[in-house]
């Protein structure tokens, strides 16, 4: 079956592209004797983390417990929760996970350290801390070195815990490649600050983990950095795109769609709407339209309602109803959320199918 094929609204991946987005990066962490742990959230498929593996990844990003069981299920071993896990429920999930796997959580604060150390303590488990460090996304993160010391000291000081380092993440970075310099200077002062401040102490701060996709390819300019954890760089959507951090031969994800009416003139309706794509805009680049049309560039993808796609048609283009398009999205990892199978193919070609298995895992 080629991709043209296939009923619509459907993600397809091309293969090619996507191994060698894969062996890119992990080619580059291996120059820069980085250590590569990918965030699954762009794909939160478990054969795809373990397509990283074999690239080169040492680990693997989750956001949530839900997403870690799916991974730990699927065989995946080395684990990071890049997210505060609150509450005893998730707790105790956590320290069943780590009774097997090796887990690692990030957390910003006393009390979820030792709602943490609580449910390890009664498991027999042990997890790992990553105290977290805001360098400017000013979205979770202690904001003062000495803040985190402190954290830092009450975790290693638990029972179930083991302080294992500092966490961040440069998401607050769009500056093209070339003038992100000053951006890392910064952040390296800080992991510079902090790393003084551990050593002084006695702690020992092994693991340093940051990264985006964005500023991936310029982690080797943060000094103390050990690991990165970009996601988007598996498939790549078109806020990388329009930023200038990958190019659209680079963006092996595309939403197949079909033309279901051109009754008003200069403008085609598609069988893709908000419940397809996402409601994202573009964060990059001219932060217009909510996808990229390959087969007719000029043509503007305006807006979109539940389950149409709106496009505005370039002067010269013309579509007929029953016409295949492939849409690259703005933001490919809220994308695939909202789909349970994704098509990957070469040349075309339908190879197979994976279940997006992390989907819906938001606990």
């Amino acid at each position: 079956m080629r991709i043209e094929e296939l009923d619509t609204p459907a993600l397809t991946v091309d293969l090619d592209i996507m191994e060698r987005n894969l062996r890119s990066l992990s080619d580059y962490c291996r120059k820069h004797s980085l250590k590569l742990r990918p965030h699954t959230k762009t794909h939160k498929i478990p054969a795809i983390a373990k397509m990283q593996i074999a690239a080169g990844a040492t680990g693997i990003t989750v956001a949530k417990v839900g997403e870690a069981e799916v991974m730990a299920g699927a065989g995946l071993e080395d684990i990071l929760i890049a997210y505060p896990v609150v509450g005893q429920a998730k707790c105790d999930r956590l320290a069943k996970l780590a009774q097997h796997k090796t887990i690692t959580v990030s957390l910003d604060s006393i009390e979820v350290a030792q709602g943490i150390s609580e449910a390890a303590t009664r498991a027999g488990s042990t997890v790992s801390i990553l105290v977290e460090f805001d360098v400017g996304m000013r979205r979770c993160g202690v904001q003062t070195a000495d803040a985190w010391l402190g954290v830092a000291q009450t975790v290693d000081k638990l029972s179930g815990v083991r302080f294992s380092g500092l966490m961040f993440y440069p998401g607050h970075i769009w500056d093209a490649l070339p003038e992100q310099g000053p951006a890392l200077d910064s952040i390296s002062r800080v992991i510079e600050e902090i790393q003084a401040k551990s050593k002084q102490s006695g702690l020992n701060c092994a693991i340093v983990t940051g990264g985006s996709t964005p500023t991936a390819y310029n982690s080797h300019q943060l000094h103390g950095i050990t690991e990165i954890r970009p996601g988007t760089y598996v498939f790549n959507d078109m806020n990388e795109t329009k930023a200038g951090y990958s190019q659209l031969s680079d963006c092996a994800l595309r939403v197949q769609v079909t033309v279901v009416s051109t009754a008003v003139q200069g403008r085609a309706m598609i069988d893709g709407g908000s419940k397809t794509f996402s409601g994202d805009r573009l964060i990059s680049g001219d932060k217009q339209g909510f996808g990229f049309v390959t087969e007719h560039p000029n043509t503007q993808f305006t807006s979109m309602s539940e389950e149409h796609g709106h496009l505005d048609l370039g002067p010269s283009d013309q579509v007929d109803v029953g016409e295949r398009l492939s849409i690259i999205p703005n933001h490919v990892c809220a994308c695939v959320n909202m789909h349970n199978q994704i098509y990957y193919h070469r040349k075309g070609i339908v190879e197979g199918s994976w279940t997006v298995e992390g989907r819906g895992k938001i606990q």
